[in-house]
């Protein structure tokens, strides 16, 4: 059995159906896993979804589950609980392999080659890029900001086979990502991917994508030209367009640069993110009952800061003096120390879904692209 999962809250339902449908749409026979790190919906109902199964962190196993989310903020939870559920996915009985994708893509070709290159190959991860850059400000935003201090695998996807040295992989990227899932770049580390780039050093039977029409996105487009065939199926360059990974899509500015960019060479891109933001629609994404996450706020409405969750994650007494880190307690003790935000405030950066460090990266590629014309 070949199983897929992706890892979400509620604001991002509606890319996590878009991403279900598409993927059904090409593999009906494929399971769909969505696993869940949020308070569901009060109208939620899994017969109305296309997903196959809704995975909360106590169904992967995830012990003290609340107070283990309190350290993170949105991004670091949705990527620490992957290595989890890929050990349990890969620990049921008829699982052949269990592929990963983040619920930001949309299918656009099949996906069975995958399965092939698992013939021969216990992990398949995809690079952000397949050739280097030439000139230097690309150097810098692509090769420096984006690989060297992100990871130079994307983790938008990863494929993983049920044998020993998968279920290897699976446990030894579980506990690193219950204990160091962070987005920490001076630290070295950066949520679930950076863990990765040390996968060619400790499992030998890993396989690099090269093929590009994978895991296609704003990082790597440049160098895979989106095309649209008579037959109505997307290419990269020369080759099929397997998969798109529309991140930042929420922060439009980005988008809009894109579209400026490409529009008028490759008209098909234009028309794909098009197709995606219709599809979004459908999907749910405007409604107002998605925005907020559960783990966002105490128990008395106040925002958690950042620095409250670093606080309790870094403090041993402070995890011991407080064992509920929601408690209006932990929130005075917060205030105290200077940490605490506004009450249900959230800030631009929050609400487009990115880290600062992403946002930063983003504001200086879009500002060399002005610079140079392009």
């Amino acid at each position: 059995m070949i199983r897929v999962y992706s890892s979400f809250t509620k604001a991002y339902l509606p890319k996590a159906r878009t991403l279900a449908k598409s993927l059904k749409a090409l593999h009906p026979d494929w399971v769909f896993h969505a696993v869940f790190s949020d308070s569901l919906p009060e109208d939620f109902d899994l017969d109305a979804e296309p997903f196959d199964e809704m995975l909360g962190m106590a169904d992967i196993g995830i012990e003290d589950s609340e107070r283990w989310a309190f350290r993170h903020t949105v991004v670091e939870l949705c990527t620490a609980v992957k290595g989890a559920a890929l050990q349990h996915l890969l620990s049921l009985p008829d699982t052949d392999c269990v592929f990963y994708i983040d619920p930001d893509i949309m299918i656009l070709n099949s996906m069975a080659p995958l399965v092939d290159m698992l013939e021969d190959a216990s992990i398949l991860l995809t690079p952000h890029m397949l050739e280097p850059e030439e000139e230097s400000w690309l150097i810098e935003g692509n090769e420096v900001r984006a690989t060297l201090a992100h990871g130079t695998f994307n983790l938008g996807f990863a494929g993983v086979r049920a044998c020993d040295e998968g279920k290897a992989f699976a446990r030894w990227w579980n506990r690193r990502l219950l204990e160091f899932c962070y987005d920490d770049v001076p630290r070295g580390l950066f949520t679930d991917q950076r863990w990765c780039d040390l996968v060619p050093s400790f499992f030998p039977g890993y396989k690099i994508v090269r093929d590009p029409g994978y895991n296609v996105a704003t990082w790597n487009i440049d160098k895979r030209p989106i095309t649209r065939g008579e037959d109505g199926r997307y290419r990269a360059g020369d080759v099929p367009l397997r998969f798109y990974h529309f991140t930042g899509y929420d922060a439009q500015w980005n988008y809009q640069h894109l579209l400026l960019k490409h529009a008028e060479q490759f008209p098909a891109a234009k028309e794909l993110w098009d197709e995606y933001a219709s599809a979004l629609e459908e999907n749910g994404q405007n409604d107002e009952k998605l925005k907020h996450w559960k783990y966002d706020w105490f128990a008395d409405g106040h925002k958690i800061t950042p620095e409250c969750r670093r606080h309790y994650r870094d403090n041993e007494k402070a995890r011991k003096d407080f064992p509920d880190p929601y408690s209006g307690k932990y929130r005075e003790h917060c205030a105290a120390m200077g940490f605490l935000g506004g009450k249900r405030k959230e800030s631009i950066i929050e609400h487009l879904g990115y880290t600062g460090q992403q946002i930063r990266y983003l504001f200086v590629l879009l500002y060399r692209r002005l610079l140079k014309g392009k």
